[in-house]
């Protein structure tokens, strides 16, 4: 008969098992286990929704909270500026000063928020230095991972260590007891990535993508959208005057769909008009038609006889050479994040222009070329999306850091004034938080939710809605219900058996090869399934075996912390790594052979210094 600690292997292994296809959320996954345990009695009740009341969980959704608040008031788009700013046109000093800038934010907000904020920055960067962005945006992603290294509250293994060896009594770790050894592999890696990473990833420029300025005939070109771009004209007394479109109900009955306007004699229709021009009129569901009104339609060509036969519009004659254009502030290039909520879902059920007030014209599925969106057509990882709307909803849009990322627009900033006093705010409320938690004048915990708090109450986080919906639900539930297999785990002896499995297999050698050996296992578990999970199921492990040999159990907790956030050998290791790689145009060789070097080499540097600062 199969025992206790055979059942809860067996349920981590079809649990992980489940992490590694994509098609299970890791979120449900882990629900799923967390049943499973409970159901079989291997856990109590308590035991298994204790995650649910733990500090750590805590200050990571309230570290959502803060880091929304510095996004929302532009705090980190002010950091973004610099970047461009400090610059020019040199390689050199954008590769260096991205790698910093990104490592640095990452060590105290989430490294996925902040590769969202400087992903379209670098983007841009690279198309007006002609570089292909591919050369730059895995650095950025695994400079982000080194950043959340930097600090404890930079990245969630870190919060799980110290809280691991606080609840085995050896005290918590301090908020900068990662930073020396951060430190060094963050030079180490920088000096990798520019003098090997880059040059692995080195890929000749897309001249047409390369410009110093948005360029929106590209992009229409590079999604072959003109093709379905016509022009038509209201004629008088056409039977559609002073009706809305969304009475005419185009879109559902000829699958049509009318993006700008534009009165009599208020402009051409050919040429790409300017951001700053206001000849015409993005077209909402409201807009009234109007006699002589000429109309922008999105339309497939099969499609148009139908429509201007049966609503007497008259189609516009197109002189020879020439294409209708859209204005250029209405487009922008936008790429969905790895944790979206859109993903999976069709069109139709998203509503992009009731629920952003955006056109969605064309799209391209990762390594597939461009093509017209259609409702039921579902929106997967890896998607980039060519939109539609006024210059003020993209800006919204492009708020929408969980879900979405704007790469390329040439949408104006608003309301600048009061970004500069929020922003002044969300810094002081940060460097408050930062200050309470190094001097330890109040717990860690207590700090952060206070810092949230003030984020909402100050204005930061606009409304209190935003800021539970900035909170990455998936990661908080992730976390909670895997600290009970730890439990689970060590209810069972698994945790022992496994501690004695590594001292037994390489206890003779030393402390040494031991730690090298938790450091390898949790390497490789987190290139495949979140560092998260492997944290909360390796630091029992780690702790139990420093006991078991008679050493200090920081070092073991601190190898499997470092390497469990030095994930850099594939695309679903971490959400920035995945992110990138849709923007990049990578492919999953690239993550391996810019990735595995690098994680070989800081994992080197790490067993080698973290017996200095912490020895056995």
């Amino acid at each position: 008969m199969i025992s206790e600690m055979q059942l809860v292997f067996l349920i981590l292994v079809i649990t992980t098992i489940c992490f590694l296809v994509p098609r299970f959320r890791a979120d449900l996954v882990a629900i799923s286990a967390l049943l499973a345990l409970l159901l079989t009695g291997l856990i109590t009740v308590p035991e298994a929704f204790a995650g649910f009341s733990n500090s750590v969980v805590i200050m990571i959704a309230a570290l959502f909270i803060v880091g929304e608040g510095v996004f929302q008031s532009g705090l980190a788009q002010k950091a973004g500026n610099l970047l461009v700013k400090t610059t020019g046109n040199s390689e050199w000093k954008l590769t260096i000063f991205m790698l910093i800038l990104v490592a640095v934010l990452s060590g105290f907000m989430s490294n996925t928020g902040t590769v969202a904020i400087l992903l379209p920055v670098v983007v841009s960067l690279c198309r007006q230095m002609q570089l292909h962005p591919g050369k730059l945006l895995i650095p950025l992603a695994f400079a982000s991972s080194m950043g959340g290294a930097l600090t404890l509250i930079g990245t969630a293994p870190n919060l799980i260590a110290s809280q691991s060896l606080h609840d085995y009594g050896y005290g918590s770790l301090s908020f900068f007891s990662f930073t020396p050894i951060g430190l060094v592999i963050l030079g180490v890696g920088i000096l990798y990535l520019w003098f090997v990473g880059r040059k692995m990833l080195d890929k000749p420029a897309d001249t047409k993508e390369n410009t110093s300025s948005f360029n929106a005939s590209d992009l229409v070109e590079q999604y072959g959208v003109s093709n379905f771009i016509f022009a038509v004209e209201v004629p008088a007394g056409n039977q559609n005057i002073g009706k809305t479109i969304r009475d005419l109900k185009w879109p559902s009955v000829y699958q049509v769909t009318v993006l700008e306007a534009m009165k009599p004699g208020s402009g051409s229709l050919f040429r790409l008009s300017g951001r700053n021009q206001s000849n015409r009129i993005t077209v909402g569901p409201s807009y009234e038609i109007e006699e002589g009104d000429r109309l922008i339609i999105y339309v497939e060509e099969e499609n148009l006889q139908l429509f201007l036969a049966e609503t007497g519009v008259h189609a516009l004659p197109l002189p020879e050479g020439e294409s209708y254009q859209l204005e250029e502030s209405h487009l922008a290039e936008v790429i969905l994040t790895p944790q979206s909520r859109l993903l999976n879902q069709t069109i139709r059920q998203v509503n992009f222009r009731e629920k952003y007030g955006v056109t969605l014209l064309a799209m391209k599925h990762q390594f597939q070329d461009a093509k017209k969106i259609h409702a039921n057509e579902k929106l997967l990882y890896g998607d980039s999306i060519l939109v539609h709307g006024k210059w003020k909803d993209i800006n919204l849009l492009s708020a929408e850091k969980n879900d979405t990322v704007v790469l390329k627009s040439a949408a104006e900033d608003t309301d600048l004034g009061n970004q500069t006093q929020q922003s002044l705010i969300a810094g002081i409320i940060l460097v408050g938080m930062l200050l309470f938690m190094v001097f330890e004048w109040l717990p860690a915990v207590v700090s952060i939710v206070i810092a949230a708090v003030l984020m909402i109450l100050t204005g930061c986080v606009r409304q209190t809605d935003q800021a539970y919906s900035s909170i990455n639900w998936q990661t908080v539930v992730l976390i909670a219900c895997m600290l009970p297999m730890a439990t689970a785990l060590e209810n069972t002896g698994g945790v022992t058996f496994i501690s004695e499995g590594l001292i037994g297999s390489l206890g003779a050698i030393g402390p040494l090869a031991v730690m090298i050996g938790l450091y390898a296992i949790s390497s490789l578990f987190s290139q495949f399934i979140s560092n998260t999970a492997t944290a909360v199921l390796l630091f029992p492990v780690a702790i139990l075996t420093a006991e078991q040999m008679g050493i200090s159990p920081i070092p073991m907790v601190m190898a499997v912390a470092f390497s469990a956030s030095m994930a850099f050998a594939t695309p679903v290791a971490t959400p920035p790594n995945a992110m990138v790689m849709a923007a990049g145009k990578y492919t999953f060789l690239d993550f391996v052979k810019v990735g595995v070097p690098l994680q070989i080499l800081i994992m080197i540097v790490s067993v080698l210094l973290i017996p200095l600062f912490f020895p056995f």
